[in-house]
């Protein structure tokens, strides 16, 4: 099982997260976002790190991201359209799955996106994720990430739904944007404990 800390916004983190351990780093990049950062600090650690990079996108505008990240996450859910238009791309994809009802119906449309991967998440930003669809949701794409809400006091609950991944941003921080580090060596140590 892997695990990504999402909402990086500074290099020391970064670092400090690959050398945990983690497999892959999240940035924001949508204007207006907490955690925002420019593509300079994706460039930054794209030079540095030796884990992928993963720019995360509230809109599927991304072309000038293409060539600077490992994947691209797109967190809405998307029309049918625009999921056909991603797999024009040469990109591989992060695609946000609410765990809900709708998620499920959602799920089905994802497995025509080859270039994809599903996280399923909650509903509501931080708000902790439906366990119950949840794990509804990784029998049809056991290949998923699973996120929302996720501390080092629950982590066991998500491990225990076995995802391929799980993604972690706010319940890693000491306060927005900064990231505690026994934080992250906690989660990486349940996480890695069991389960690779």
């Amino acid at each position: 099982m892997k695990v990504k800390f999402c909402g990086i916004t500074n290099l020391n983190d970064a670092i400090k997260a690959d050398r945990l351990g983690a497999d892959m780093l999240g940035f924001i990049l949508e204007p207006g976002q907490v955690r925002y950062v420019t593509p300079q600090l994706l460039y930054e650690a794209k030079r540095i790190l030796r884990i992928p990079i993963v720019a995360v996108k509230l809109e599927p505008r991304f072309d000038e991201l293409i060539d600077l990240a490992d994947y691209i996450q797109v967190h809405k859910v998307l029309k049918k359209e625009e999921l056909e238009k991603l797999r024009s791309y040469s990109s591989r994809f992060i695609l946000y799955v609410p765990a809900s009802k709708d998620g499920l119906f959602y799920m089905k449309l994802l497995d025509n996106v080859s270039n994809a991967i599903p996280l399923i998440d909650s509903l509501k930003k931080g708000a902790p994720v439906d366990l119950v669809y949840a794990k509804e949701l990784l029998k049809l794409r056991p290949d998923s990430g699973l996120g929302g809400g996720i501390t080092p006091d629950n982590i066991h609950l998500y491990v225990a739904l076995n995802p391929a991944w799980i993604d972690v941003s706010s319940g890693i921080e000491s306060h927005i944007g900064k990231k505690d580090e026994a934080k992250m060596k906690k989660i990486i140590e349940v996480v890695k404990s069991d389960h690779n």
